[in-house]
């Protein structure tokens, strides 16, 4: 009898986080943060993001997640993922991750 291949995944860690206070922008980024708060239809919410990736040195970034935070109870009220870097993220991924949620 064939043995099963044994597969191990690599545990993830954060590559960069970053937060994006009440009326402000994320460095790397002209326009996300106010676009996030503007489909929330909330302009005092805190923003936390963080790139994530594999244990492995070479492991390229798998993806951004965003948590949107309101700022008076503390608690984390939507997560934003996107398959690529911070800085690639465009309009069309904000919309279908949005939509991926069922947040129009």
């Amino acid at each position: 009898m064939k043995r099963f291949v044994e597969v191990t995944t690599n545990p993830v860690h954060s590559e960069y986080q970053d937060e994006s206070e009440p009326g402000t922008e994320f460095p790397f980024h002209p326009w996300l943060a106010s676009k996030i708060r503007e489909k929330l239809g909330r302009e005092d919410l805190r923003l936390r993001l963080s790139e994530i990736s594999c244990e492995e040195v070479a492991c390229p970034v798998m993806e951004t997640r965003i948590e949107v935070v309101d700022t008076t109870s503390g608690k984390t009220t939507t997560l934003l993922r996107f398959g690529r870097k911070k800085e690639q993220i465009n309009k069309l991924d904000l919309q279908l991750s949005f939509q991926k949620m069922q947040i129009l």
